[in-house]
């Protein structure tokens, strides 16, 4: 393509755009001088950076437009005024917007000359564009390389502390970083393929040198590089080709940046979205899994443990919900959790489920019997199924709620009550025989007749200890510091200790009965008298145990309750019984997580009691506030105390009784919320005139003073006759109302309400995502049942096993033993699940080849369909982006517009010369060929600014073309006029004289342009009438030179007169 044709795509570009219409079209005189006079205020223009020279701006500007003649003449200025490495106003160099425009031509030719900043920043640029293959063009170019090594010498706290801002980026953003935060995985590969990494930035509580001297110099700057650091690190293009393990990696990061948004509350949401992006990116790995091998091996295996579901438990650990309630990790756990002796009850329905459960019940002492003596037999296999575990424990622990039940209610004791001698002959109790007569009077008088421990507390005593057995398994296979951290264990540890603590007491207690039983003889004696009915005899004897002279050996010996200490041990064994029974029958809710209708009430059961944690801190605030309050009001009145005639009695009272102080304060206003008291307990009683006062006792037990009945003086309000010594209260009354008033209306409408509206909030979030967080507690609950041992219920689990000792036997042979097998190894193969087992059966039956894949073989698969995927989605986003896919250098036909000036127009084929085109030149111009069509009487079509589109490329370029080096020139100058232009406008406010010059050059310009249309023109109509002529010199036989030079002599003044005609038509239009 020739030099004519470029620059003439060139100029046509040059009207399209911006730029040209403010150098070219000026408008009216009034619109030239506010565009030539910009504020002295603006930003851009104050910069002495940005003041470019007039050949520093045509260099830019053909940098941005691609031009590589202009770019390559201003590069090889001989008077070297040139500065390579200028910015514009926005700080961008000439390599930055030639990738801008995608030119490859020019961006090698700057890459050759610029220094290696401006190449950093435009590599920068190009990873933040997208451009993979200029990106890929610039780390390989030798100038980078050479000035990454020198970079490199000067370390990372470089960049950190620099203080040159000029850059778009923040100058810790390294271009893996920039490319990891864009998630573009091609470029990502390309610098870890380099040995690129980013580095982990330092804990947030690091005190190391370092980070002490980036915290002292900018902590914002210390925040914001952490911040940009871990948006790297979480991209999952970077995860995916930079970690052995993703899955792994996404859980460990996202556990950092849940510290790190708990320590930076500034920047907590950006933090959070990052957790979230990380576990998308985990949960789409497991998305990608195509089987139950890959699923089984993203679960179970990388830990190094050897341990089945070591993945899951940590992803539970880590609360990674949706991870562990993708559709894939639940199958896989569904199928594990029925195992392949139960696999048929997955298929059953409910009510079928339920009967086949009530049929199986009656079985479990039998099964449990056989697992003991035959481990290894098919009822062994069974027992060890989860779900099986899960049916043998739930039966276990309501067992174990009924005899708490039955020791409660006492159901095995009975309910006759004889309290005397005389009661015996009773006809009340003739139904009753002597036996239990005896027995019932024995009770009531003597403290050694009631047994502490019936066959119900003996049986709970051995519930308790095969719990605690259970209990102390679970410890020593997880460990204290895992076993401390759940919350629920530390329930049922509490739960335990409180009933060991409880029948502890109750053993102190029957022994010390039993001693004070020996020392007085006494149980026996009072039985024999008392079948030989020599009532008399045990009367005397009874008061003779209890004679305060026998104390405190006769303690032990008194039945009565009312004559016990606050502190006796059967008491507090008593109260931590009760405790323990309460919290063993709310720990029920645990087996609510297995089924899905109840699930999710459980789970918003937790969530509330939580949300009730929070409102008690409020509410403890405000009730301490008016605690204080009150009772700083009532204090002295509180203190004193009245006397009072009641039915005749005199009684003393508390002048205020409900503020008599901080714990019947504190009591007062928390019934209060419960309506439990009224606004008459807050009057203060006066004493009388005579020192006294008569009352009487209304409903609930109150006492009031029969003046105030009497008046009708229900709220305090004095009365005529004792006005003069009521009234010394009126302020303390009236202002303890109003605070108590104020109580209610705080506590009762407003906090009682926030409290409700929370658990709302609490119960809605639950719902939003209620199929997550049931698989997810779902999924906990059934972990517990998956892991080897505990497969006898309790009290079975107390029975030392064959197999119990076999293991123990095989444990410290192991331990002791030296062989090349380790016990680990054992133990993991021991491990194996049935789903491998059964898989292997089934290839074994249809004679299948199967292949031990390794847990990194699958993770590599898994990332690879990931990246596949990225591409797809990009892919999918271009198409829709562009409107039809795969559409690229679309070219379309030139058409014709009155509006503007006649561009040059193209001939169908070239005429051979003996000047060629350069090979760049045909490279760069490669892109604006223009389909030229031309011929005696044919129409031709013109090319317009507005409506500039691509010729195809299914046109081929001719190999030579018509070469005038002038228009370089032209062009050159018509440029430097444009620059010098724009340069005079921005500096002409005050000068008329540059205004005149301004028209002049405008004028000029304009004429020149004109001129140059028209030289441009006559050019290609001389091309196409040497068309014609060698095509009539081809097809007519060659005439004498006289003929000829006629003819030569007609078409040039043809051709001149044309020019005329031309010339005279634009004067025409131009006056």
């Amino acid at each position: 393509m020739s030099n004519f044709e470029r620059h003439s795509y060139l100029l046509a570009e040059m009207e399209d755009t911006e730029d040209y219409h403010l150098a070219v079209d000026y408008g009216s005189a009034d619109h030239k001088r506010a565009s030539a006079m910009p504020s002295q205020g603006s930003l851009f223009t104050n910069f002495e950076e940005v003041q470019l020279t007039d050949e520093e701006r045509v260099y830019l500007n053909a940098a941005s437009m691609g031009d590589v003649g202009i770019v390559r003449q201003s590069l090889e200025e001989p008077d070297g005024a040139l500065n390579v490495n200028c910015v514009d106003y926005m700080g961008r160099n000439a390599l930055h917007l030639a990738i801008d425009s995608e030119k490859i031509g020019v961006i090698e030719i700057l890459i050759d000359n610029l220094n290696f900043n401006c190449i950093e920043e435009a590599l920068l640029h190009a990873i933040s564009k997208g451009a993979t293959k200029i990106v890929k063009l610039i780390i390989e170019h030798p100038n980078f390389m050479a000035g990454e090594d020198r970079f490199k010498s000067f370390g990372v706290t470089e960049a950190f502390f620099r203080t040159e801002e000029k850059s778009q980026f923040p100058p810790d953003i390294t271009p893996l970083i920039l490319a990891a935060q864009y998630n573009n995985h091609e470029i990502v590969q390309m610098f870890l393929s380099r040995n690129h990494k980013i580095e982990k930035p330092h804990s947030i509580s690091c005190t190391c040198t370092d980070c002490a001297t980036k915290q002292n110099y900018d902590a914002l700057k210390r925040s914001r590089s952490r911040l940009n650091a871990y948006r790297a690190l979480a991209s999952p293009a970077y995860m995916a080709l930079s970690s052995p393990d993703p899955i792994m990696a996404t859980f460990e990061l996202r556990q950092e940046m849940m510290k790190l948004a708990e320590v930076e509350k500034e920047f907590k949401n950006e933090y959070l979205a990052l957790l979230e992006q990380c576990m998308n990116f985990a949960c789409e790995l497991i998305d990608l899994c195509r089987g139950t091998q890959e699923v089984e091996a993203v679960v179970s295996e990388g830990t190094g443990c050897g341990e089945p579901l070591a993945r899951l438990k940590m992803a539970i650990r880590y609360q990674e919900k949706k991870f562990v309630a993708h559709p894939n990790c639940q199958q896989h756990m569904t199928t594990l959790w029925y195992g392949s002796e139960m696999s048929f009850l997955q298929s059953l329905s409910l009510w079928k489920q339920l009967a086949f459960i009530l049929l199986f019940l009656p079985c479990i002492p039998f099964l449990c019997v056989a697992y003991i003596i035959f481990p290894n037999t098919k009822p062994g296999e069974v027992m060890r199924c989860p779900v099986t575990k899960f049916i043998t424990h739930a039966t276990s622990h309501i067992c174990f709620l009924i005899l708490l039940a039955a020791a409660t209610f006492r159901l095995t004791e009975s309910g006759v009550t004889i309290t005397t001698t005389t009661d015996i002959h009773n006809p009340t109790f003739e139904s009753l025989t002597k036996e239990e007569k005896i027995q019932s009077l024995l009770k009531e008088t003597l403290r050694p007749a009631n047994t502490l421990l019936t066959h119900v507390q003996l049986c709970i005593v051995f519930w308790i200890l095969g719990l605690l057995w259970i209990e102390c398994k679970q410890l020593y296979s997880t460990g204290l510091k895992a076993y401390v951290t759940v919350y629920q264990k530390l329930i049922d540890f509490s739960v335990l200790s409180m009933y060991l603590a409880s029948y502890v007491l109750r053993f102190f207690t029957e022994y010390r009965i039993a001693q004070a039983d020996r020392c007085f003889n006494g149980t026996h004696v009072a039985r024999e008298l008392l079948w030989q009915e020599n009532y008399t005899y045990f009367n005397w004897k009874l008061d003779e145990i209890k004679s305060p002279k026998n104390a405190p050996i006769n303690y032990f010996m008194e039945a009565s309750r009312f004559h016990w200490k606050p502190n006796d041990p059967e008491i507090v064994s008593d109260v931590l019984f009760a405790i323990a029974n309460v919290i063993s029958f709310a720990r029920t809710t645990y087996l609510m997580p297995a089924f899905e209708v109840l699930g999710p009430l459980q789970i918003s059961l937790g969530r509330m009691i939580g949300d009730i944690t929070r409102f008690m801190v409020l509410f403890t605030l405000v009730l301490f506030a008016f605690m204080v309050g009150l009772h700083n009001l009532y204090w002295y009145y509180g203190a004193q105390r009245i006397k009072m005639v009641l039915n005749d009695k005199t009684i003393y009272v508390h002048a205020a009784e409900a503020f008599q102080g901080l714990r019947q304060t504190f009591y007062s206003l928390f019934w209060s919320m419960f309506g439990q008291v009224s606004i008459t307990d807050i009057t203060v009683r006066h004493p009388g005139p005579t020192g006294e006062r008569s009352c009487v006792q209304i409903d609930g037990g109150k006492i009031m003073c029969t003046e105030e009945i009497r008046n009708e003086s229900v709220y305090g309000g004095p009365t005529p006759e004792s006005v003069n010594m009521e009234r010394s209260t009126d302020i303390v009354e009236q202002v303890g109302m109003y605070l108590f008033a104020l109580y209610h209306v705080v506590i009762i409408i407003v906090l009682i309400n926030m409290l409700i509206a929370m658990m709302s909030h609490s119960f809605e979030d639950i719902q939003t995502d209620c199929d997550v967080e049931w698989k997810f507690a779902r999924t906990k609950l059934w972990l517990n049942y998956m892991d080897e041992g505990s497969t006898l219920p309790v009290p079975f689990n107390m029975i030392p096993t064959p197999k119990s000792l076999f293991y123990a036997w095989k444990f410290c042979k192991d331990l002791l033993a030296i062989s090349d097998v380790s016990w680990l190894e054992y133990h993991k193969n021991k491990k194996q699940t049935f789903i491998k087992k059964r898989r292997e059966r089934v290839c074994k039956t249809l004679d299948l080849k199967v292949e031990d894949t390794s847990y990194s073989d699958i993770m590599q698969r898994l990332v690879k369909r990931y990246l596949f995927k990225m591409e797809r989605a990009k892919d999918e986003k271009e198409s829709v982006k562009d409107g039809v896919p795969n559409l690229r250098n679309e070219d379309v036909e030139i058409v014709e517009t009155n509006d503007t000036p006649p561009p040059v127009p193209e001939a169908p084929s070239r005429i051979p010369y003996a000047t060629p085109i350069h090979e760049e030149e045909e490279d760069d111009t490669q892109s604006i060929h223009k389909n030229l069509r031309s011929g005696i009487g044919s129409k031709r079509k013109l090319c317009s600014r507005s409506n500039m589109r691509r010729v195809s490329s299914s046109v081929a370029p001719s190999p030579t073309t018509l070469v005038i080096p002038q228009l370089d020139a032209i062009q050159r100058s018509q440029k430097l006029l444009d620059v010098r232009l724009q340069h005079l406008q921005a500096n002409s406010k005050e000068n008329n004289r540059i205004i005149d010059d301004i028209e002049f050059l405008r004028r000029v310009m304009t004429e020149n342009q004109k001129a140059l249309f028209n030289i441009i023109h006559a050019l290609g109509n001389m091309q196409g009438e040497i068309v014609d002529l060698v095509k009539c010199l081809s097809s007519t036989p060659v005439p004498d030179k006289n003929h000829s030079h006629m003819n030569s002599s007609n078409s040039v003044s043809k051709s001149s007169g044309k020019k005329r005609t031309s010339q005279q038509d634009d004067e025409e239009s131009e006056v």
